[in-house]
């Protein structure tokens, strides 16, 4: 299975999970460490237009996919279990404390869950904590550039 990551140039390479143990991220408190990824380049591309700024998208982005073998155990969130949070908007300490859990329990690789975004489509994340972790690959890097018209003028 292949999955989509957009990143600064400087982080392509780092599958560590370290910006989201710095940060805190929706599925992750601060001190823990995911990577997350996406189902879809395009999807991928929706999650950084979100958390962008004041117009601002860096120039240095590259698109990392990331192969997951086949053979790997997902566990999954359904959009059902979690539609009432899906649409409160503050419901980020809930995912929180679902993907604290999850990553701790060390019970699966990975963990798929509808993106907020299209509730329709999923985000992978990944725990770079779990025993098969070396397992889950960078299969390609490619500089990324968006295209002006998405960004607002």
């Amino acid at each position: 299975m292949l999955v989509y990551r957009i990143s600064g140039q400087r982080f392509a390479n780092d599958l560590s999970g370290t910006g989201a143990r710095l940060n805190g991220g929706r599925w992750n408190s601060v001190g823990l460490s995911l990577l997350y990824a996406a189902s879809y380049r395009s999807l991928a591309l929706l999650e950084i237009l979100v958390h962008t700024t004041n117009n601002y998208v860096p120039d240095d982005l590259m698109l990392i996919t990331i192969e997951i073998p086949d053979t790997i155990l997902i566990k999954e969130i359904l959009h059902e279990e979690i539609s009432d949070e899906l649409n409160r908007k503050k419901a980020q300490a809930q995912f929180q404390t679902i993907g604290d859990k999850w990553i701790k329990s060390q019970t699966s690789l990975i963990l798929k869950v509808p993106s907020v975004i299209i509730p329709e489509e999923f985000n992978y994340l990944i725990n770079p904590l779990h025993k098969d972790f070396h397992k889950v690959k960078i299969k390609e890097t490619k500089l990324f550039r968006f295209d002006e018209r998405l960004v607002l003028k």
